[in-house]
């Protein structure tokens, strides 16, 4: 039975009360009238626990707070290593501009405002070799045939990043 079935059950039987004890008992009218009313909310409150048990019962609407958080992280942190051992294509996609928004914001310039002074910032940071993989103007995102410069220059990478 739905909600408005049961408020209408509960206005009908109220009617039906006051129709029965109007002439006989008026006193004892308010305490009939309530009997329905408290039926229809004690039901309503009953089913909107069980309705708030179940929805936290679903599977993926529940959230596990730190521990999936972490899986995901490792997850998506497992997905970029891959990149690295990819294409040049793959890395200039996925990984380029992660690693160049984290340099701009250890920085502390924007690329677009000081496109020298952030290209001689990089190669002091990370070397000429390096900042080939990390300079957002470098990009080639159609070449699929060259190869990524793989994992270890990603972790030599996120290393230098990690000492700024």
């Amino acid at each position: 039975m739905n909600r408005t079935a049961i408020v209408v059950s509960a206005i009908l039987a109220v009617l039906v009360f006051e129709a029965i004890t109007f002439g006989k008992a008026r006193g004892a009218l308010l305490a009939l009238a309530g009997i329905p009313v408290l039926v229809v909310m004690v039901t309503l409150l009953w089913r909107l626990r069980e309705r708030t048990t179940t929805l936290g019962e679903l599977p993926g609407e529940i959230d596990n707070g730190p521990v999936e958080m972490l899986q995901r992280w490792r997850a998506r942190a497992e997905m970029l290593a891959d990149r690295a051992d990819g294409s040049r294509a793959d890395w200039d996609r996925h990984l380029r501009p992660l690693l160049a928004k984290e340099f701009e914001l250890s920085a502390g310039q924007r690329v677009a405002k000081n496109r020298k002074a952030i290209e001689a910032a990089g190669k002091h940071q990370f070397g000429a070799d390096l900042w080939r993989w990390v300079d957002p103007a470098n990009s080639a995102l159609r070449d699929q045939t060259t190869r990524a410069p793989g994992r270890a220059a990603l972790d030599e990478i996120l290393r230098r990043l990690q000492r700024m």
